[in-house]
């Protein structure tokens, strides 16, 4: 078996792809202190399964990641392969040659692989067994190896003994065996500590399945019993909701006429609604027209204040101006006309109002009219409240709704007192002139 080739690449100072190749003879690594030489050691001993990160003079495995420079950035693995020719006979494979690969990232994550096909740490444990290829073998002596093997213990020296006699691999599977033999018994008195319980619970259990089967006997007979009551619960049932189906049928036709009578009663509250809303728009145009009356009162008044404090200039201009009674004359005739005039105009102005008057009055009749069928609307669905607890809501919402017209025809007569105040105080004033 020859070493071959060592390739890596990000392993510590090794940020390019590097491949060192074995030729036949010796090869030796030659530089000054700090240029790496120590490192190709480091990867042969990583390569073949190194678990510690002390070993490899760091202190986790991610050190061993090349960490960048000034002018180079780090990388985000670090990879070593090492190949072995002619390898078929010492370590027992049909392969000529042997490529070992180790790769790990910065996340901690870790692979291995033998020709290129992914393993696991233990399989190359076992392909080097024996051969004096390992991370702890006597093939490789680093600095210091040699003093601490003849300074070691007689137990630490047997076992580099022992590898180079080949028989650590069968140490190593010896343990292993007496390991799983251990296992084995420690399971074997498990089970015997099982059986022994299983054995126990037997009669518990035998006594537990009699109870079980009369369980079933009985829970069959209940079934049976539970069918029987529930058919005849069934048809007590179906009966109800033969009658339940009966009288919700009874129910609905009611249903129907009380929504008929409840539709006609609406139809009734929207005819009297647009009546009243009628009679709103007379009272508001005899009050329009009520104050147009008022204004012409007020100009004839003013006319005739101002006529009056006219025919008073006269009069003391008659005392004063006794020798011009002539003249005076004459301007009392003419004043005495304007008064006529004034007077025929207040007495047309008079007669409207009476109009008016005559007006209100048919007004009033009819607001009458319409509080006497308001009160046959009201008896009519007292009757209809009466017909169902099904309406009542309803009914109710009709009776807000009547509520509203009081309070309108309440509104309504306040306004039409209103109007007999004004035209009262009219006239008054009218008798006064």
């Amino acid at each position: 078996m020859h070493l071959h080739s060592l390739e890596l690449f990000g392993f510590k100072s090794f940020a390019d792809k590097t491949t060192f190749d074995f030729h036949a003879g010796i090869t030796a690594i030659v530089g000054p202190n700090g240029c790496g030489k120590s490192n190709v050691l480091d990867a042969v001993r990583w390569v073949l399964g190194e678990q510690s990160a002390k070993s490899l003079r760091g202190d986790e495995m991610a050190d061993v990641i090349f960490n960048g420079t000034d002018t180079r950035k780090p990388v985000g693995f670090a990879e070593v392969s090492l190949t072995l020719s002619d390898c078929a006979t010492d370590l027992a494979v049909d392969w000529h040659d042997v490529r070992v690969t180790r790769r790990v990232y910065r996340d901690g994550n870790s692979e291995y692989l033998l020709n290129k096909t992914p393993c696991r740490l233990r399989d190359i444990q076992n392909l080097f067994a024996d051969t004096g290829v390992a991370r702890a073998a006597y093939s490789m002596m680093e600095q210091g190896k040699i003093d601490m093997v003849l300074s070691s213990r007689p137990e630490d020296r047997r076992a580099v003994f022992e590898e180079a006699a080949g028989i650590t691999k069968y140490k190593t599977q010896k343990r292993e065996a007496l390991r799983k033999l251990e296992a084995t018994e420690a399971n074997l008195l498990r089970i015997g500590d099982v059986i022994k319980e299983v054995k126990r619970q037997i009669g518990s259990l035998q006594r537990q399945a009699g109870k079980a089967r009369r369980y079933q006997a009985l829970h069959t007979d209940l079934r049976v019993l539970d069918t029987q009551h529930s058919r005849k619960q069934l048809d007590s049932l179906e009966a109800e909701l033969a009658r339940c189906h009966a009288e919700i049928a009874r129910l609905g036709e009611s249903e129907e006429a009380n929504r008929a009578k409840i539709d006609m009663g609406e139809n009734e509250l929207a005819e009297q609604r647009a009546v009243l809303d009628k009679i709103d728009r007379q009272i508001a145009d005899g009050r329009t027209e009520l104050q147009r009356l008022q204004s012409e009162i007020g100009t004839h008044q003013n006319r005739i204040q101002f006529n009056r404090q006219h025919a008073e200039e006269l009069t003391e201009l008659i005392e004063r101006c006794k020798k011009d009674i002539a003249a005076a004359e004459t301007k009392r005739a003419q004043h005495g006309k304007e008064i006529d005039q004034a007077n025929a105009l207040i007495e047309k102005t008079s007669q409207l109002l009476q109009a008016k008057e005559g007006e209100l009055a048919k007004v009033t009749d009819l607001i009458a009219e319409f509080r006497a069928e308001r009160s046959g609307h009201e008896a009519k669905l007292e009757a209809l409240r009466l017909s169902g607890s099904k309406n009542e809501k309803r009914i109710a919402e009709l009776e807000d709704e009547i509520s509203g017209l009081a309070i309108r025809r309440d509104a309504t007569e306040e306004n039409r007192r209103d109007l007999d105040d004004a035209i009262s105080g009219a006239r008054v004033k009218s008798n006064v002139r």
